[in-house]
């Protein structure tokens, strides 16, 4: 059982949506971030790290990165709803025949749907692929921005995410250069990182963002 997630990675269907995203959504010249093939691994990636760090099971951690990969698939019908768009999407993937439970797809499917508001968290896979989702606004993750906003442009300057899970703590560090604008940030980001803290306690842990090894502190 321990190899569901690779078939899962391995088909077909699956990789051609994933491989299309991009192209489907950013136009010419115009800012937007990757929701194809880099940013799912990257979430896949996150997502091992905090449950695998965390002492969850093979199982809940294969369920996990399964979310992870079909997290974003909906953004091939463009991003207007795109996370109730993915879920649906999901389940008919779901029926991909390998061995899943439909109690375990269901898992999946809410994990997935959840995943951009984070109102309804209900398991720990849900709530690591909300955290690794939000995880992700490095200068690695932003396409074709010549023309994008101030926001956009300052995440430019975020170059690195280090993530550190233990048992009771997921801390997140930002590694940026000396342009990047932290209160420029913070004022567009801030609910996702209070939502963030949220979803930790769904891991039995707290949740700490910092920028260059400075934390900054959240309440929900």
């Amino acid at each position: 059982m321990a190899d569901t997630y690779k078939k899962y990675f391995n088909c077909p269907d699956i990789n051609q949506i994933l491989d299309s995203i991009n192209d489907m959504l950013l136009p010419k010249g115009m800012y937007a971030g990757c929701h194809g093939r880099y940013h799912a691994m990257y979430v896949v990636g996150v997502v091992e790290n905090i449950l695998q760090s965390l002492s969850y099971d093979i199982r809940t951690v294969e369920l996990g990165k399964i979310a992870a990969l079909l997290h974003d698939i909906g953004n091939i019908a463009g991003r207007w709803n795109h996370a109730r768009k993915s879920a649906a999407l999901a389940s008919v993937l779901l029926d991909y025949p390998v061995d899943l439970s439909q109690e375990e797809k269901s898992m999946i499917i809410q994990a997935i749907e959840d995943h951009s508001a984070g109102n309804n968290i209900s398991s720990a896979i849900g709530a690591a692929v909300f955290i690794a989702d939000k995880v992700d606004i490095t200068k690695k993750r932003i396409q074709r921005f010549e023309n994008s906003d101030p926001f956009h442009k300052n995440l430019q300057q975020i170059n690195d995410a280090k993530i550190c899970a233990s048992n009771d703590a997921i801390t997140i560090n930002y590694i940026t250069s000396d342009a990047f604008s932290k209160e420029n940030l913070l004022s567009e980001y801030i609910k996702k990182f209070e939502m963030s803290v949220k979803a930790a306690t769904h891991l039995g842990c707290t949740y700490h963002v910092q920028f260059n090894g400075v934390e900054e502190k959240f309440t929900v």
